[in-house]
This record gives structure tokens, sequence and C-alpha cells, in this order.
């Protein structure tokens, strides 16, 4: 044969050669104790089988017995390789091995207070061997894909017995935990550090009823305001400023619903009566994309769901209001409601200061303020359930001014009075509708109503004693914002570590920014009934939102979003993408760094004077002239956690820049401004906050609390205010310290102490006088033009320093019934004069003018008396 022949006969064996065997192969193959991979090896040597796989993937020191005789290839390698989990398919001319993906199951459900039914929120359900586990939602939903031979998952939450969970094969479970009546940890905080979200925080009502009290009144606000980066004005009030912004900037949602003024009593209070908060989430940068409408902060708070076994209730008095709840079944397992109500008790106080000031000053004052809450749900099955829940509250202001003359010392003798009734508050409705739809989707539907009014009635009186020709004179301003929202939230879970939200929603919003009426009462009727700036507008927005939180390794979790929102009003559209980006990666040591960018917008402006502590905001709507307000926030952050997880290290750094935010022009007031042209009257300029923060937390054992130092900057720049520079924004607060400690004494006793300390507010003064100019009047008497004052730059000067020590201390002691305790508290111990305004005097013998610093809570004592039953 010749060469060529052997060649083309030799090419044509090659592949007979290679394709010597398939799946009916028989072969021989017996072996003891020997590894797998000796087996593969004898059938390449002796079969030419090959086999292909990566040894960090598949495990095949595993040892084996076999005794194949004359057994098909296919047959073998199952009985070799199926008791181990390994997959073999023929690619080419090689056997590939690899690892079956391991039978999964989900486990979805709720976490519960065993005793009541009350959904935790928060709970941890945590698999020990696959190191995975997953938290609660804000209606204390669960979902955990696991391997379905696992056996049990752990469960905890702060404050209760860990429970183990056996997996029996059901998907759908409900958890119920004990409370404990061990230490419980501090809280406002995230309970993993490592974990938690960016510049987020949990404040737990527990801890906050263990703070110092003003006047009494614990308050979950005052808590917020008492961490780094919140301003609560000059004497501890409610949450005003984050990093920055104005308050009219703050998301404040309760049960979903916006509340679009929170303060009572000129912000020294909240709205939130303490007994009925069940949980609260404080965010000031990082922003969630579910989350939208506001610039600087957000802050959801839930209320108690209600006992569904049994019946109980709170009530207690301070110095400045009484309180109670009631909750309990109204079907045992099925329908409950939860009701609480606040009213404040001044009047004894007021009357005894009316009798005193009535007789010098003719003047009477008086002040109410209240709220109520009420909340019901109803479980039609294991995975549905709908709430139902409702808040109503308002302050009253009355002011009587009063002018008599009698007939023994004047020529025409009168009797005349002013009363002034101011009254403003809130109203909100939530239903919402939680359905699960399958072990790895979550919805939650609602409907929320919100609306907030002001009101002035002003009513003059003039009867003079000679004359039945009296006067009364009527004036009236309002003004009012009403929302109706309609949303969906959904989650999906698809694996561990790894959670999917969305949702689309729509608002109808309602604005009514300052209504003015004039009417006249009197005998002989002079002036014509006058009603002006009744307008209203009627603004619709639509939102789209989704994010995905993945755990994408053990050090690196991402949280990316988008926002999407359109507005309309007038004829007007806006349209906005918001993108959200947050990171968190694990380093050595217990250290985390965090990186987060944040897009805001806000299509509600708000007009205010800020000089004045009246509740007078006029929420309007962005227009052609004035456009919506947005915002971009860079934060860079690093958390540590220390000593058993005993205390806690965050350390952020934040730049913030602002446009479209508005101010008034400075010849410009509320009053005028109110009309249908209110943004004749506006500047729309930018702003811009930069700082850092930094807070040491203590979580654990006897004494707890934390210590926090901000230093920030906050600028405004419009261009006809303060001639087109730039100035420090009226919460630009330089440094500011705060200190919170809690110490548990025995069994019984509770001490808290609170230590605030500011570098002083900005604030403008007068530089100088002049005499004023005016054309002539037919009603001028002649006298001297007023002195009109010559301002500085905006914001040019700063306050005096701003420091206060409030401590507390409170005794609980159970009883059969329940539980009663008395809480002493000492607001401002030191009684130092913090500055709340300032006034120009002038002197009455030298008729110089000076400043005088006004300042309005001394040391203030107070006891409250609380039971539990």
């Amino acid at each position: 044969m010749s060469l060529l022949g052997r060649m083309l006969l030799g090419m044509l064996l090659i592949p007979l050669q290679v394709l010597g065997w398939d799946w009916h192969t028989r072969i021989t193959v017996t072996v003891t104790n020997q590894p797998l991979s000796v087996i593969c090896g004898q059938l390449e040597s002796q079969y030419g089988i090959h086999f292909s796989y990566s040894r960090e993937i598949v495990d095949l020191s595993r040892r084996v017995t076999v005794n194949f005789q004359d057994k098909p290839l296919k047959r073998a390698l199952n009985e070799l390789f199926s008791p181990f989990d390994i997959r073999f398919a023929r690619i080419g001319e090689q056997i590939v091995l690899t690892v079956k993906k391991p039978s999964t199951i989900t486990i979805s459900g709720y976490v519960q207070d065993v005793r009541n039914g009350e959904r935790l929120i928060g709970a941890t359900i945590y698999s020990p061997i696959q190191q995975t586990g997953a938290t609660t939602n804000q209606y204390g939903f669960f979902s955990l894909t696991i391997p379905k031979d696992t056996n049990s998952l752990c469960v905890s939450y702060i404050g209760y017995h860990p429970q183990r969970l056996c997996i029996t094969g059901k998907s759908f479970v409900i958890v119920g935990l004990q409370p404990s009546n061990s230490l419980r940890e501090f809280t406002v905080s995230d309970t993993t550090q490592s974990k938690r979200q960016m510049s987020a925080l949990h404040v737990s009502p527990a801890d906050v009823k263990s703070m110092p009290r003003l006047l009494g009144e614990s308050d979950v606000m005052r808590a917020i305001a008492t961490l780094p980066g919140v301003s609560g004005g000059v004497d501890g009030g409610t949450v005003t400023s984050v990093r920055g912004g104005g308050s009219y900037q703050n998301l404040i949602l309760l049960d979903g619903s916006p509340v679009f003024n929170s303060s009572h009593l000129f912000g020294l209070f909240s709205v939130f009566n303490p007994d009925i908060v069940k949980s609260a989430d404080f965010y000031k940068g990082g922003f969630p994309a579910r989350y939208a409408g506001r610039l600087s902060s957000v802050i959801d708070i839930s209320t108690k769901d209600g006992d569904m076994k049994e019946y109980h209730g709170e009530a207690s008095a301070g110095v400045i209001a009484v309180r109670g709840m009631v909750e309990g079944p109204i079907t045992k397992d099925k329908t409950s409601f939860v009701v609480s109500a606040r009213r404040s008790i001044l009047e004894p106080v007021l009357n005894s200061i009316n009798e005193r000031i009535q007789d010098e000053e003719g003047t009477k004052v008086n002040l109410v303020f209240h709220d109520v809450n009420l909340k019901i749900n109803h479980i039609f099955s294991p995975k549905d359930r709908l709430y139902f829940s409702s808040y109503f509250g308002n302050d009253n202001l009355g002011l009587t001014l009063q002018n008599n003359a009698d007939s023994t010392t004047a020529a025409n003798p009168f009797k005349e009075s002013t009363v002034t009734r101011l009254n403003w508050g809130n109203k909100t409705f939530a239903l919402r509708w939680n359905h699960v739809f399958n072990p790895k989707l979550f919805v939650n539907t609602t409907l929320n109503y919100s609306q907030y009014y002001f009101n002035i009635d002003y009513n003059y009186y003039y009867q003079p004693s000679k004359s039945s020709d009296s006067i009364h004179l009527y004036g009236q301003y309002y003004s009012m914002v009403k929302d109706i929202m309609f949303r969906t939230d959904a989650e999906f879970i698809p694996g561990p570590n790894h959670i999917f939200k969305f949702g689309a929603g729509g608002i109808i919003h309602k604005f009514n920014p300052g209504v003015s009426a004039f009417e006249d009462y009197s005998q002989s009727k002079t002036l014509l009934d006058t009603s002006y700036n009744k307008t209203t507008s009627v603004g619709g927005e639509v939102l789209l939102y989704a994010e995905d939180d993945w755990t994408i390794t053990d050090a690196l979790r991402v949280n990316i979003g988008l926002h999407g929102s359109g507005f309309l009003v007038k004829g007007k559209s806006f349209y906005s993408l918001q993108p959200r980006v947050q990171a968190r990666y694990q380093l050595p040591d217990h250290w985390t760094f965090l990186l987060g960018y944040t897009h805001m917008n806000q299509y509600l402006h708000v007009l205010s004077e800020s000089n004045t502590s009246l509740p007078m905001d006029l929420w309007v709507p962005s227009t052609k002239k004035v456009g919506p307000m947005f915002s971009r926030q860079v934060t860079l952050g690093v958390n540590k956690t220390m000593n058993d997880k005993r205390y806690a290290l965050s350390l952020e750094a934040y730049y913030k820049s602002m446009k479209n935010v508005i101010e008034y022009r400075d010849d410009s007031k509320i009053f005028n401004s109110a009309s249908k042209d209110w943004e004749d009257y506006v500047e729309t300029g930018t702003g811009t906050s930069y700082g850092g923060e930094v807070m040491l937390e203590k979580k654990k054992g006897k004494l707890r609390g934390w210590i926090g130092y901000t230093l920030s900057w906050s600028y405004r720049r419009f261009p006809n205010v303060n001639n087109g520079q730039s100035y420090p924004y009226n919460y630009d607060g330089r440094h500011d310290i705060k200190v919170m400690l809690m110490q548990q004494v025995g069994k019984r006793w509770e001490l808290a102490a609170n230590w605030h300390f500011n570098s002083g507010l900005p604030m403008t003064l007068p530089v100088g006088s002049y005499e004023g100019i005016s054309d002539p009047s037919p009603y001028d008497g002649g006298g001297n033009y007023p002195v009109l004052d010559r301002l500085s730059n905006r914001n040019q000067y700063r306050s005096t320093v701003i420091h206060r020590l409030d401590l507390s201390a409170t005794h609980t002691k159970p009883k059969p019934w329940g539980s009663r305790s008395w809480t002493i508290s000492l607001f401002n111990v030191y009684n130092h004069a913090n500055p709340f305004m300032y006034s120009l005097v002038t002197d009455k013998q030298n008729q110089k003018r000076y400043l005088q610093e006004i300042s309005i809570l001394p040391i203030l004592p107070s006891v409250t008396f609380s039971i539990k039953f």
C-alpha cells in the first residue's frame, strides 16, 4: 500500500477510535474504598473516556466502593455520581462534571408578638448553616429561600426571646415571639450596624419614653432631633432642619399619610402620641427609591395594630397634658382596634396668668391642643389583612385685648376689645390592604387622605357709652392643603439577600394658599363685605419606582433604584427621574465603607416667615414661574462595631446642592403674597449644604446612649436678596454636640440625661436707622415719621451659644393589674437663658436703642404619673 493510502486509512480510523464509546458502552470496574477520582482515572485509561471538571467546584475526593460488571456507561455513572449531587453531560468527546443545584424551598410568613398578635418590624430570620437570612418588612412579613434539607431557622427580635423555627414542609408560617424581661439594646440605630442602610436610623418608642421629657411629654420627634445632623430649634423642639434643609423639606409619614405640620404648641411637641407609636424610621440621606416628594429627610412612623387577644391600656398625666390609649380585640384573632387621645391641661395655669395680666394690661390668653388616633385591622385570611387608621388633631389659641375708658376718667367713655383666635391642625386617613400572592411576592395597596389647615379669626368691638352706634368688624384669614393618594407597593424576593421593590401611584393635590374675608356687623354698616384671594389650585402627580437591594457577596451590598414622577398643574407639566445608588462594603476588623448618591425632587413649595413661630406655612404648587425644587446629595461613610457589638462608631460626610428653593423678597410679607400672584413676591435661588457627622453609640448593658458631633455649613443664594451674595441659612449651626445617656438602676429605676450644645444660629440685625419718608396723608396727625432700620447683610451675625442639660428619673413598679410609673424630669437644669429671639428696644430715658435677647424656657421641673393595665 502506498504512503498516501496508509495516511488516508489512518485518518478514517482515528474517528472510529475517538468514537469508540457511547452511553451504551459496557464497562467493568471494581474498587474498594477509593476516591471518585481513581474511578475516573480507570475509565480514562481502560475505555478512553475523558472527564472535565473544576476541582474548586466538583469534589472527587469522596471515597466509594463499586462493582460494575458489564454495566452500561450511563447507568454506571448515574449510580456513581448521583449520591453526591454531581451532574454529568457529554460535550464533544468529553464528559463534563458539574454540581447539581440543590433543591430549595421558600419559607414566608409573619413574625408577631405571641401575646397580642402585634406584627414585629425588623425581626431577623436566620439560617446558621447557610449563613443567610432575612428581616421582616414594615408589616412583619418575610421571605427566605433555603435548601430543602434545612431543618430549622433562628428567629430573633430585640427585647424578645429568640425562637427556633422547625421546618415542617409548610411554606407559609406565622412565628410568635415571647417578650423578654432582660435589658434591651438601645435601638436608635439599625440592629446590625455592619448591614445598616446609609444615613438611616430606626427609633424605638420604648427608648423614646426613657429619654428626658419636656413638661412630662415624651416625643419621638424630639428624640430624632437629638441625633447628629438634625436641628430641633433653639430649645430642643421637634425636627426643624435636617442637613441644612428647611422644615418643609421633611417628608413625615403617619401610616403612609403625609403630615404637613407635625407640631403642637409652636414646635415644642409633635402631634404623635407616644403611646400609639409602634416604630419610626428616619432617613437623612441615601433615600430608597420608594420615598419621594421632599428634599431633606424622611420620617416614616407606624402606629400599633391593636391587641388581637386581650384588652390593654395606658394612661398618663403630666404638667401640660393628659393622654390615654386602649387596645383590644373586636373579634378575637380576627379583628382588633387601638384608640388613643391626648389633650392639654393648660387652663389652670393660663387662668392664673390671665388674672394677673388682665388687671395690668387687659389681656387674656387661652391655648388648647388635642389629638386622637384610631386604628382598626382585620385578618381575612393568613395572606390578607386590611388596615384602617386615622388621625385628628389641632391647636387653638385665643387672644383677647381690652381697652376700657370709664366715665370718670374719660370725656368720651367707651369699651373696646379685640378677640383673635388662631387654630390649625391635621387630618389623615389611611386604608391599606396587604396580600401575599406567593411566598416570594408581597403587595401593599394604600388609599390615603391628608389635610392641613390654618385659620385666623379677628373680631373688633367698639361700644361708646353715650351712643348706641356700636362697631363690630370681623376678619378671617384661611389656608388649607389636601392630598388624596392611591399607590401600590410590591416586594419580590427572588432569593436570599435579594429584594426587588417596585410600585406606582397617583396623588391629587388641592391648594387654598390664602383666603381673606372681611365683614361689617356694625349697626350702621359703612364697609362692604369683602372676600379676596379665594383661589383653589389642583395639581396631579403620578409616580413610578423600582429599587433592587442585593447582597452580591458577603462583603458587598448595593441598593440601586430609580424614581420617576410627573406633575401637572394649570396646564403646566413637570417630569423628573431621580436615581438612587447606595453601596456597602465590609472591610476587615468590623469596618464598613458606605457610599451613596440621591436625587430628590419636590413639587410643593412653602411660603413662610422665618421671624415668627406661628404655624403660618402656606403650601403652594410649582408653577410656570417657579419650578420644582430638586437636590443632589453625595454621602461617604464608615462604620465600625466593637466589643461584641456593644459599641458602634459611625462617621459620615455629605455634600448637598439644591435648586429652585424660594425666599421672600426683602419687601414682601406672607399676607400680601398669599394670592394667585404669589410668584411675584418670592425669589428663586440655590442652596448648598455640606459637613460631617460622628456618632458613638453604646448599644448594650445597663448604660446605653450615644455621643454625636456635627460640623456643618448651609448657604442660600438669590439674585435679588442680599445683593445677590450667598449668605448662611437660618439653621447654619456650625458646631453641634449632643449627648444622650440612659442608666438602668436595678429592676425599677431608669435615669436619663441629655446635653446639647450649639455654637449659635445666624440672624440679621439693624446696623443703622433713618427717619421714614411718606406721602402726605389726610390721616397724618402731624407727628414724627417712624424710624426705619437699615439692616445688615442677610444673617451676617450669630446668636449667643446654645446649651442645655435635661435630666429625668423613672420608677416603675409592677402591679397585679399591670404597672405604674412615676417620672420626674428637669428641663434646662442649670437655667441657661438660650436665645429664642432678639428684639430692638428703645430706652425711654435716653432714647437709645439696644438689642434685647428674649428667652422663653427657663428651668422647668415636671412630674408624670403613668399606668399600664
